[in-house]
């Protein structure tokens, strides 16, 4: 994934076709976000299962990563916003999103379109 932050605070997740190691590529775009020290939103079209299989480490891997900078992701991090198009999300994707906001102090949204992204990402900002 690749982190766009032209229009920060909003960053938007895209796929980056040229990477090898998604995983480790995007925590570390992730955790250079999170050292700006400055809050944002993150929007993404990629669904919670979106992605192929991980194997038991890469699982071990980010949940290490996310306990390691929980704090960061609850002072910097206002929310993630999916924008998910015409797609029906399932019960079960919204629910294991909202348990993940919970443990990581994360605010989620599901939205159909990229404007209707962004006015929630403004209202994650807001609350301040």
């Amino acid at each position: 994934m690749l982190f766009d932050t032209t229009r920060f605070p909003l960053v938007f997740l895209k796929e980056d076709p040229r990477a090898h190691s998604q995983d480790t590529d995007t925590e570390a775009q992730l955790a250079t976000l999170l050292e700006r020290g400055e809050r944002f939103v993150l929007l993404t079209d990629h669904l919670p299962g979106d992605h192929p299989e991980e194997s038991h480490e890469d699982r071990k891997r980010r949940a290490l990563f996310f306990k390691r900078h929980k704090e960061h992701l609850r002072a910097f991090c206002a929310g993630l916003v999916f924008v998910t198009g015409e797609r029906t999300i399932p019960a079960a994707v919204r629910l294991a999103a909202q348990g993940a906001g919970k443990v990581l102090g994360l605010s989620f949204d599901f939205v159909r379109s990229e404007s209707d992204g962004v006015a929630a990402a403004e209202r994650f900002l807001a609350r301040s």
